[in-house]
């Protein structure tokens, strides 16, 4: 099978379904936080045809979750088609390939942040906050960004800024919290 404008990846399950608290693995019922609970990536089955004499097939696809949520994607066997549009746009459900060795490269507009850290709500030992914790600025470490994207002149590893409700997380292969967003989501770089 060669798809025109799709990858099809292999995923054994839709949702995380164990939770491990204290060393003890819980069942967890994902029904009630399917974002957070759902799985954003799969091995790559078949690649569309412009990646037809690339070595993918078998390596990590990050995909947007409307691959797992709506069943328009769903196609059998634990197939899913991903959207895959070079452009970018909307329309492009494919954000990401991840290598054997662990290498990302980007797929559309797609580029991943790191999060800032979280200041942590200042409490007493009973419990009673005496300080709010601060809404995180929106800033992060870029991760990884598209050749396409290159000519804004910010590279891998500088402090960028983005705008508000830009960031969505997601979880790496190796559980590294990562937000994906649009290349043109990136509003500065930090001077260093």
């Amino acid at each position: 099978m060669q798809p025109l404008h799709h990858f099809v990846v292999k995923l054994p399950q839709k949702f995380k379904d164990k939770i491990n608290v204290g060393g003890i693995e819980l069942e967890l019922v994902a029904k009630f936080n399917e974002f957070q609970h759902r799985f954003n990536y799969g091995h790559i089955v078949a690649a569309p045809t412009a990646f037809k004499d690339a070595p993918y097939i078998g390596q990590i696809l990050y995909f947007h979750h409307h691959v797992v949520m709506e069943q328009i994607y769903d196609i059998g066997d634990d197939l899913y088609l991903v959207n895959y549009d070079p452009n970018g746009g909307y329309g492009n459900h494919a954000i990401a390939i991840e290598d054997e060795a662990g290498d990302i490269t980007m797929l559309g507009d797609w580029c991943f942040v790191l999060p800032p850290d979280e200041e942590e709500e200042t409490t007493t030992a009973s419990g009673l906050i005496l300080e709010l914790k601060k809404e995180p600025k929106l800033e992060g470490e870029l991760l990884a960004l598209p050749r396409s994207a290159e000519w804004f002149g910010v590279g891998v590893g500088e402090v960028v800024g983005y705008r508000k409700n830009s960031q969505y997380e997601m979880e790496l292969l190796d559980g590294t919290k990562v937000y994906r967003m649009r290349a043109t989501e990136l509003m500065y770089a930090k001077e260093k």
